[in-house]
């Protein structure tokens, strides 16, 4: 039963071969997962006397399954709105699309350029995009006891993951809370297909981040799609798709 359940788990840290990135779990899935975070959390409390960990090893652990939590949460929420985010999409796009976010053919409606804190209507903070990179893993070195989730590409295919510079240019301490914008990112490389940002366990993952950045401090964080090499090896032109609580807008993250 435990492998099962950790094979389970496992789903939201590796690559997804699919175009679709979220986990199909059915409810019976879903609920042993949900037991099994319960198990650890009971296993891991303060008061429980058979614990041996130390109390940031403790507070750690918490950390990581709340995070859990809010994926799971996302993950329902995405499946509940799947339907409506295709029609949507359908519309935006002159009915024209790969199945993955976005099209770009002709009927597209007239992109809006903007920043991604300008979109998001965040104050006090800049969010801006600062580099690409191909890989096969991410983040490339783990430290040893460390609660960093990782992503793994599939076989054939190899992660390209953007990084973006978070700063406070404010004169006060600024929490960043994105999932209370229920953000949702697309990229679309070359004109010619799109791919939607993976949802991992990853700390600095822009769609979930959540953290206090201090006053004139800056804090790094990214977003991963998974592709194939050979598309990868070709991709010149990105543009970053942003959709929020209202509204669309578009970044070029890169042209030829």
């Amino acid at each position: 039963m435990i492998p099962l359940i950790l094979s389970l788990l496992l789903v939201f840290s590796g690559g997804c071969a699919t175009d679709d990135a979220i986990p199909q779990l059915s409810d019976e899935e879903l609920r042993m997962v949900e037991e099994y975070a319960a198990h650890l959390l009971l296993k891991y409390d303060s008061n429980y006397r058979a614990t041996t960990l130390k109390e940031e090893e403790m507070a750690a652990e918490r950390e990581r399954l709340e995070r859990l939590a809010a994926v799971q949460a996302q993950i329902a929420k995405e499946k509940a709105e799947k339907e409506q985010k295709k029609k949507e999409e359908s519309h935006d796009d002159g009915g024209k699309g790969d199945g993955s976010g976005e099209g770009g053919g002709p009927g597209s409606q007239e992109p809006v350029y903007t920043d991604i804190d300008e979109f998001f209507g965040i104050e006090g903070l800049d969010i801006s995009y600062s580099g690409m990179m191909s890989v096969s893993r991410y983040p490339l070195v783990t430290e040893d006891n460390s609660w960093q989730g990782v992503v793994n590409a599939t076989a054939g295919n190899t992660l390209l993951v953007f990084s973006y510079t978070i700063e406070n240019v404010s004169g006060t301490d600024q929490l960043l809370d994105m999932a209370s914008y229920s953000p949702r990112f697309t990229f679309r490389i070359n004109n010619s297909f799109s791919k939607a940002s993976m949802m991992t366990l990853l700390q600095n993952d822009l769609a979930l981040y959540r953290d206090t950045i201090p006053a004139g401090e800056s804090r790094e964080a990214v977003l991963v799609i998974e592709i194939t090499q050979a598309q990868a090896s070709e991709a010149q032109r990105v543009t970053m798709i942003m959709r929020g609580n209202e509204g669309r807008g578009e970044l070029t993250l890169a042209a030829p």
